[in-house]
């Protein structure tokens, strides 16, 4: 899908006939079922000082991530993510451009240039609403190329609406064995919405190599306070990043680090 004419270089935001200068880049990523989830984010000034101080500044980001199918970073080399509409056939968002306010990237194409030195290249383009005049109103094309730093870290998120179970890998999976006692609680604590009464335990196994390895985190007055318990003979080191929920909207995600060989 080509939608924009102008060329760009690298670090620089078209947006319709403005040029911007890149000035920050970032990428979040996590893994969900072996496959690699990206949140990138790109920010840019006019080089000219004559723009409107209004329109000298963009920001364009992907709020809720992409799965890119793919289930390392050097696997992505090459790979176009396309939407022809505000959403894809998962669900997933085009993305989202701050220029006045927060719109919706209407359509756009993601893909992948390079990865080499611990960098991705990515070339982002498309059409988003802007609501500043007729000219820069809706569906304004934007084009840009950055280059950004892969994490040094990457989490594994587990998506509850669609499974209370993850693949770490092909050796390792983690199951959490009392959501329904736990989100009993999320229930209640958001219908009184009295945050740091939030007191109950999440309850998982890691199973590797066929054995399962028990583990709790312990939640005591608020979501943000806790503490994890693990198996001592499981072979993986697991840290419990956190959950974020909102049941009513069918989201919740229980995010953990594991590190170390399933045997």
């Amino acid at each position: 899908m080509k939608i924009f004419e102008n060329s760009v270089s690298e670090g620089q935001f078209i947006l319709k006939d403005i040029t911007y200068n890149v000035t920050q880049t970032s990428l979040a990523a996590n893994y969900q079922d072996m496959e690699l989830v990206l949140f990138p984010e790109v920010a840019a000034k006019a080089e000219n000082n004559r723009v409107e101080y209004s329109m000298s500044y963009v920001r364009l980001y992907h709020n809720n991530g992409f799965n890119t199918h793919t289930s390392c970073f050097d696997g992505l080399k090459g790979k176009k993510f396309i939407w022809s509409n505000e959403y894809n056939a998962e669900n997933e968002e085009a993305g989202t451009l701050y220029v006045q306010e927060h719109e919706a990237v209407r359509k756009g194409t993601i893909e992948i240039l390079n990865v080499e030195s611990g960098q991705l290249t990515i070339k982002w383009d498309g059409k988003a609403d802007v609501g500043w005049s007729r000219k820069y109103g809706s569906n304004v094309p934007f084009n840009t190329i950055f280059t950004v730093k892969i994490p040094d870290a990457v989490s594994y998120c587990l998506d509850a609406f669609k499974s209370p179970k993850m693949k770490i890998d092909e050796e390792t999976v983690l199951e959490i064995v009392n959501l329904e006692e736990f989100n009993q609680e999320v229930r209640r604590v958001s219908e009184t919405r009295i945050w740091d009464s939030f007191n109950t335990t999440l309850r998982f196994k890691l199973i590797c190599a066929n054995a399962e390895y028990p583990g709790e985190v312990l939640f005591t007055n608020g979501k943000n306070n806790f503490q994890l318990t693990m198996d001592k003979d499981c072979p993986r080191r697991i840290q419990f990043i956190g959950v974020d929920y909102n049941l009513r909207m069918k989201y919740e995600m229980f995010r953990f680090e594991v590190a170390g060989s399933a045997t």
